[in-house]
């Protein structure tokens, strides 16, 4: 999910066979694009995958670098899971505020 997470996203779906899919901040990506809404500790803010990346059926793992609240790995979930036959999620670190 969105810029540090392609540092390791491209070498783990080449490792698995599977491809690499970024999903990104807004106006990121050229043409055609679906986007998911999520909420962030200061305020709001939007994922976007290419219209058709993923095929209904297809398997998908989703990773980031860090979660602090949770919106950005739900918006991929969401934007995801109405198309994948299976989703996990892979997180480098956890962040929480006592």
């Amino acid at each position: 999910v969105e810029a540090r997470g392609f540092i390791f996203a491209p070498a783990i779906a080449l490792a698995i066979g599977a491809k690499f899919i970024p999903l990104r901040k807004p106006g990121k990506l050229p043409g055609e694009v679906i986007s998911e809404l999520y909420e962030l500790e200061y305020g709001n803010d939007c994922l976007e995958m290419h219209l058709g990346a993923v095929q209904r059926g297809e398997r998908a793992l989703v990773i980031d670098d860090i979660v602090a609240t949770g919106g950005t790995l739900s918006a991929a979930i969401r934007l995801l899971g109405e198309v994948v036959k299976s989703l996990s999620c892979f997180v480098l670190k956890s962040v929480r505020e006592y």
